[in-house]
């Protein structure tokens, strides 16, 4: 009996779509047709074909002009991309963090003009801050909100402090009875990612254990932004 063959390539036309794609570079604002072929090495009709497809299922879109533009399935993929990805990273951070504070950890990002607990780890303690994923918290307050902040309107002279720091401390801001630090957590372009906060009633949050706490929190973060490539 002849044995199988393994295979060595995949689908030829998925791999040209998929090139179209991957033609688009940073900076790119559209593709015309014909800088389209130059790049992929694809005659006119076999992208146009193709692009018909990829329309469809919103990974390409093409203006009144002709010019061709990338679809925003592809924004929500990378959503499910990056979320998938945080979760694997953050979650055992923040469960590390607790365990070596015994306060409360979260992982806070920008949605609109608002901070998101996008995840969390309470501590373990009886008299603890609690806080709940999905929680919604201002830029503009809290140890999370002023990070957050400091990269959304980097021009003020507090947010040229948190970036040269690279941390900020808040002492019954939002709250006069919970203290929090947070800490931001940046992508290979230096790009904010998200912020992570460690958060307590604020009579634990002594000078002594204030300078723990960073070191902690300023040693993971090191692990965290490695992680995501910076």
């Amino acid at each position: 009996m002849e044995k199988s063959k393994p295979i060595k390539s995949g689908v030829e036309s998925v791999e040209r779509a998929l090139s179209l794609l991957e033609a688009f570079n940073m900076g790119d604002n559209g593709l015309a047709l014909k800088e389209l072929a130059q790049r992929t090495g694809l005659n006119k009709a076999t992208i146009l074909r193709l692009s018909t497809s990829l329309e469809k299922f919103g990974y390409l879109s093409r203006d009144h002009d002709g010019i061709f533009h990338l679809g925003s399935a592809l924004w929500k993929v990378g959503l499910i991309y990056r979320d998938f990805q945080l979760g694997n990273i953050i979650r055992p951070v923040l469960i590390e963090l607790v365990e070596k504070t015994e306060e409360t950890a979260a992982f806070h990002v920008l949605r609109g003009n608002s901070g998101v607990v996008l995840y969390c780890e309470n501590s373990k303690r009886r008299m603890r801050y609690h806080i709940d994923e999905g929680e919604i918290t201002p830029l503009n307050v809290g140890s999370s909100g002023k990070v957050l902040e400091a990269f959304v309107s980097p021009e003020t002279s507090q947010s040229k402090i948190i970036q040269e720091q690279g941390y900020y401390i808040s002492l019954g801001e939002r709250d006069p009875d919970i203290a929090g630090i947070s800490i931001p957590v940046l992508g290979r372009e230096n790009e904010l990612i998200g912020v992570i906060s460690l958060s307590g009633l604020v009579n634990r949050f002594t000078e002594d254990n204030i300078k723990n706490y960073l070191k902690v929190l300023l040693t993971i973060s090191k692990k965290v932004c490695k992680a995501f490539g910076n």
